[in-house]
C-alpha cells in the first residue's frame, strides 16, 4: 500500500503541467531544470532531481525568494539581466550582488541565484522561460 501511495504521489508531480525551464552552465556542462506548478495559482515549483541536478534544484530553492530575505545586504549592479532571461507579462531587469552570489529580481521584491558556487563547481544561469509567480518546494 506505501509503495502504491508513494507511485501516485510521484505520478501525480511528474503530471503537473510545465510551466518554462532554466538552464544553467558549469564549465562546458549544460543543465535544464523545469518549472512546473507548484499546487497553487500563485506559485511554481522545479520537478524533482537526481545527483547532481538535486543539489543544484536544493540550492536553487533555498536562495530563491523574497529579496528583502534572500538578499537583505545587496547592491544593485549597473548592467540589467540578459534578454534570454524571461518572464511572461514581464521582464524582470535588475541585479543584485552578494558576497556568494549574483541575484536576478525576476519579478518586484523576488530573486532567484544566477551565477553561484556549489562546492568548488561555479554556475551560471544562461537562459529563462518562468512566469511572475514565487518558487516553492512540492512534495
Amino acid at each position: 500500500m506505501r509503495l502504491f501511495l508513494a507511485a501516485l504521489a510521484c505520478l501525480s508531480l511528474f503530471s503537473q503541467a510545465p510551466r518554462g525551464t532554466l538552464s544553467y552552465r558549469s564549465g562546458t556542462r549544460r543543465v535544464e531544470l523545469q518549472v512546473i506548478d507548484g499546487n497553487h495559482p500563485a506559485f511554481i515549483a522545479l520537478r524533482p532531481e537526481q545527483g547532481e541536478l538535486a543539489l543544484l534544484r536544493e540550492f536553487f530553492l533555498t536562495h530563491t525568494g523574497p529579496e528583502k530575505m534572500i538578499a537583505a545586504n545587496a547592491n544593485t549592479l549597473k548592467q540589467t539581466a540578459p534578454a534570454a532571461w524571461k518572464v511572461t507579462k514581464h521582464r524582470g531587469a535588475k541585479l543584485i550582488r552578494t558576497d556568494d552570489a549574483t541575484y536576478w529580481c525576476y519579478t518586484p521584491g523576488l530573486v532567484l541565484p544566477v551565477t553561484f558556487h556549489i562546492g568548488q563547481t561555479a554556475w551560471k544561469l544562461q537562459s529563462a522561460e518562468l512566469p511572475p509567480l514565487m518558487f516553492v518546494e512540492v512534495q
